[in-house]
């Protein structure tokens, strides 16, 4: 009785969250992973959610989507894979906690093999463009922010949204620069890979 009152109580809140993103907040994130959705979703009392534009879309309902500004954040393509690739370790996905892949092969064995082994949250690895277009690549969110300039970038966006909004202090890693965690063959992979996000972002290595 009570797991099924429990499932009730999230269908519920569900809901709750699907008629206010619909009819009462101005604004719709996608959260790409990796690109600080976290912090933003935080600063803005959004709760975590992984959905593409798309899957957003259907949800609502096209008419409500065009009444929002929409907007997503978005990541130079080789520090987020370096980004991907520590998370999983400190989490120990796929077990590379326990059974450590350096990260020149976790790259090879993912993005460049597709192996099942590493690469099983597909989702998680597609292009960003994938996250925010649609089936034409044409762009859905009328607002991106960069990375790479995230703090700056999302005050400007919170005043146009007309909320107070503190973006939580972003971590700063001390991995290093990205640009050493490749050689020429990764580097390729990851270009290969996230070859649309590079055009349409102008992203360079």
């Amino acid at each position: 009785m009570k797991k099924i009152l429990g499932q009730t109580k999230l269908r519920v809140r569900r809901k709750i969250k699907l008629l206010r993103q619909a009819y009462l907040d101005k604004f719709v994130f996608i959260h790409i992973n990796k690109t600080g959705g976290s912090s933003v979703e935080k600063a803005l009392g959004l709760p975590f959610e992984h959905k593409t534009a798309l899957e957003k879309i259907e949800q609502m309902g096209r008419r409500n989507w065009n009444k929002k500004i929409t907007f997503a954040v978005v990541r130079n393509p080789w520090d987020k894979v370096v980004s991907h690739y520590h998370y999983r370790v400190k989490t120990d996905q796929t077990n590379l906690g326990n059974k450590h892949l350096d990260f020149k092969q976790w790259v090879k064995r993912t993005y460049g093999e597709n192996d099942p082994q590493y690469y099983d949250q597909p989702m998680m690895f597609m292009p960003q463009l994938d996250w925010i277009a649609d089936r034409d690549g044409k762009l859905l969110v009328n607002e991106i922010i960069r990375f790479e300039n995230l703090s700056e970038e999302f005050n400007r966006l919170a005043e146009k949204l007309g909320v107070t909004a503190t973006l939580p202090h972003v971590k700063r890693s001390n991995r290093g620069n990205y640009r050493d965690y490749y050689d020429d063959e990764t580097q390729q992979i990851v270009a290969d890979w996230f070859a649309k996000d590079i055009k349409q972002f102008d992203y360079r290595f």
